[in-house]
């Protein structure tokens, strides 16, 4: 048995040396962080600057979850999940192996806006999580565009064993600026300022990762950041209500006023 202590937190446990054996393998694999040893002192420790990308500490987030549940039936009054379930997750291990592989992927698609369902065949580039929904970004061999698929959209998924060519295509520049998927709009600066108390929840819990505070009083917390103005970025300030106001750009204040204005006419 091993035995393991963490300097934050107040606890000492036993660990069997094959369990851990293997789970250090596991995020390796999964997260590719490596646990070494320190001969001298005994321990284990992780380089925290390899752990400093959200999307890498999301994922051991995820994976500290799986893994407490899969301690049995003992942790469920102790943890509640959200009953809504985004739809085409069943499909994500397969998608990431044939991302890895370079397999093409054939599908039928249906817009949300759509009453009729498309064929398409793609090359897989990645999978990305936005607001609890998972997406796919592929190469449409249509037209040779970058899309993004939603995975509860896609049905009659089929795994080809067609190979294709590696393209370059960069994530994470390409969705630098977007609040989700979406990136049809120009990135601007943008400049809300929020009510006090739900500014403090917006610090926890940032709209984009450009974002910083540009001032705060004792009402109000003003955040500036850079992003596309996007459909889904406008509902998102909409779901806000009266606590938010846009400061700037002009462009994003007229088209407020006139989805609230819309809004009210709901109820006249």
């Amino acid at each position: 048995m091993h035995k393991l202590e963490q300097d934050d937190i107040d606890t000492t446990f036993e660990y069997a040396i094959r369990t851990f054996e293997r789970d250090k393998k596991d995020i390796t694999t999964l997260f590719g962080i490596v646990i070494q040893y320190n001969r001298k002192e005994k321990t284990y420790a992780i380089d925290e600057a390899e752990i400093e990308d959200q999307s890498v500490t999301r994922m051991i987030d995820a994976f500290s979850i799986h893994q407490a549940l899969q301690e049995g039936n003992k942790l469920s009054p102790s943890v509640f999940l959200e009953k809504r379930k985004s739809l085409g997750t069943e499909h994500i291990h397969g998608i990431i192996h044939a991302i890895q592989n370079l397999y093409l992927l054939q599908f039928t698609y249906q817009k949300h806006w759509e009453d009729f369902s498309t064929k398409r065949e793609v090359k897989p580039i990645a999978i990305k999580e936005s607001q609890q929904r998972w997406y796919l970004v592929a190469l449409d061999k249509k037209n040779d565009v970058v899309k993004t698929f939603g995975l509860d959209r896609i049905s009659n998924l089929k795994f080809t064993d067609t190979k294709f060519k590696p393209f370059a295509y960069n994530v994470e520049k390409e969705f630098q600026h977007a609040f989700g998927v979406e990136t049809y709009s120009t990135a601007e600066k943008v400049v809300l300022e929020f009510s006090k108390q739900q500014g403090n929840y917006i610090k926890t819990f940032p709209l984009h990762e450009s974002q910083s505070i540009t001032s705060e009083t004792g009402d109000f917390v003003t955040f500036e950041m850079y992003i596309n103005l996007t459909h889904d970025f406008i509902m998102e300030l909409l779901r806000y209500a009266n606590n938010v106001k846009v400061l700037t750009p002009e462009s994003l204040i007229a088209t407020m006023k006139e989805r609230i204005k819309q809004m009210a006419n709901l109820y006249q």
